[in-house]
């Protein structure tokens, strides 16, 4: 498929009914600070995640690794996730990541600058960059977004954080 057809199989497969959407998601990096936190939203395509002994029994995986939280959203589950919605949790002053922060996430649709439904909570998985050490923590899963704006709500440590994000 070339770049100029996909946007052609996509319309014919949704006009068949078959719900598909892209697996890449284009990457989106937003920041906020909260009371002596900077908090930094990242939207990006869905990624894999691995336990410490999958990746100890194969130490050339790539993705991420589970070091606490909810349980993680497989890049392959039903229904496909396309995005890796997450946070990195900094101290303002120093920039150290926080390992062992508090966090709740959740989204909602945004249509002519009102929130739409329900919002969406998202499980919260602490995790890693195999291979990157504790530097790389954050929070977060994969989650299916459609195309659209939305608000994520992000609580840090009791900070709140409030980013509006368009997905293509």
């Amino acid at each position: 498929m070339t770049r100029k057809s996909a946007p052609l199989v996509l319309a014919v497969l949704f006009s068949l009914g078959i719900g598909v959407l892209p697996s890449r998601a284009a990457n989106i990096m937003k920041s906020a600070t909260a009371d002596g936190l900077r908090i930094e939203l990242h939207v990006m395509p869905a990624e894999p995640f691995y336990t410490a002994d999958q990746v100890r029994a194969n130490p050339a995986l790539e993705g991420m690794l589970i070091v606490g939280g909810e349980k993680p959203l497989a890049p392959d589950a039903q229904p496909h996730p396309n995005c890796h919605l997450i946070v990195h949790v900094f101290e303002a002053q120093t920039g150290k990541a926080l390992t062992d922060a508090k966090v709740i996430m959740k989204y909602q649709p945004v249509e002519e600058g009102k929130l739409q439904g329900i919002a969406t909570q998202v499980p919260v998985v602490i995790m890693q960059v195999i291979g990157k050490g504790s530097e790389t923590t954050h929070y977060g899963n994969n989650v299916v977004l459609p195309h659209g704006t939305y608000a994520v709500t992000v609580v840090a440590n009791g900070k709140k954080a409030v980013f509006h994000i368009n997905v293509p």
